[in-house]
């Protein structure tokens, strides 16, 4: 099972607890591209319904309201980060008359965090959801559970979302522009590596269309995601056309929650690895 960490956008609800947070599972979400007529400001608007909705899709035992404590427990009284440009959040703090145990179990109905496993009091149990729905690049949610006394406890719940587009005109690739791509793959543990070159348009086509079509990845939540590595990693070039053309290279790595793209030599924004693009490789070059 994977694990998420904590990173420095999941700080919103995770410096909410001042502890450590809760092993999460994988999040497999897929998404379309971001829609080349969406506004900012309707994107914007999505992304904060977004957060709303899960922080309000909680099932919290009966009896629990909504607080604004004008002085909060000693887990809850470092401030989150300031938001990044592209970014939005929700927060609740509630009351319920529960125990911290019995609270969690009801908690874990919710969607985002089933299976995350138990929870201690004062600390946070998040997980991070890669790109939730069109438009929308990540979203991360996380709640934490403080004991006031013997029969009452606070919740404190966020979500954050990024609605930002992050691709460049250079990472949109054109399949006309290639005359080939390069598929390498090697297996874990293994120095051999398979390597075959294709040149017909309708392997390329695929490719490039999966690759068109990615979600972009913050590098701020992909950078810090644990994981448990894949078996097989793959390496795809390709290659310009005509003298001058563009030269591509993604690199589907040994962890697998986004992949790095280069365009002649220049990093682009990563995409989010929703394992298409590693069948369609494994597909041409034929490893199994």
């Amino acid at each position: 099972m994977r694990t998420w960490a904590a990173t420095a956008a999941t700080a919103a609800f995770v410096l909410l607890a001042g502890c450590n947070s809760a092993a999460a599972p994988a999040t497999v979400a897929v998404s379309s591209p971001h829609p080349a007529t969406a506004s900012a400001d309707g994107l914007r608007e999505r992304a904060q319904a977004l957060v709303w909705r899960l922080v309000n899709e909680l099932s919290p035992p009966p009896g629990t309201r909504t607080v604004h404590l004008a002085k909060l427990p000693p887990a809850l009284t470092n401030p989150p980060p300031p938001l990044a440009a592209g970014w939005v959040r929700a927060q609740r703090t509630l009351e319920a008359p529960a125990q911290p145990g019995s609270a969690w179990a009801g908690l874990l109905a919710h969607t985002p965090l089933r299976q995350i496993g138990t929870i201690t009091p004062g600390a946070t149990g998040s997980t991070v959801l890669p790109a939730p729905e069109r438009g929308i690049d990540v979203a991360e949610f996380g709640v934490t559970l403080v004991q006031l006394s013997s029969t009452t406890i606070l919740i404190a719940v966020g979500a954050d979302a990024a609605w930002l587009p992050a691709r460049t005109p250079a990472e949109h690739l054109d399949p006309a522009a290639f005359g080939s791509v390069t598929i390498s793959a090697q297996r874990w543990a293994q120095a051999h590596v398979v390597t075959r070159t294709f040149t017909a348009q309708a392997g390329i086509s695929r490719l490039t269309a999966i690759i068109n079509s990615g979600t972009p990845a913050p590098a701020s939540v992909a950078a810090g995601m644990h994981c448990a590595p894949v078996a097989t990693v793959y390496i795809l070039r390709f290659t310009p056309r005509a003298a001058g053309g563009p030269s591509v290279v993604v690199t589907l790595g040994a962890c697998p929650h986004a992949y790095n793209i280069t365009a002649n030599g220049k990093q682009q924004p990563s995409l989010w690895d929703d394992g298409k693009l590693r069948m369609a490789a494994a597909a041409l070059v034929g490893v199994r």
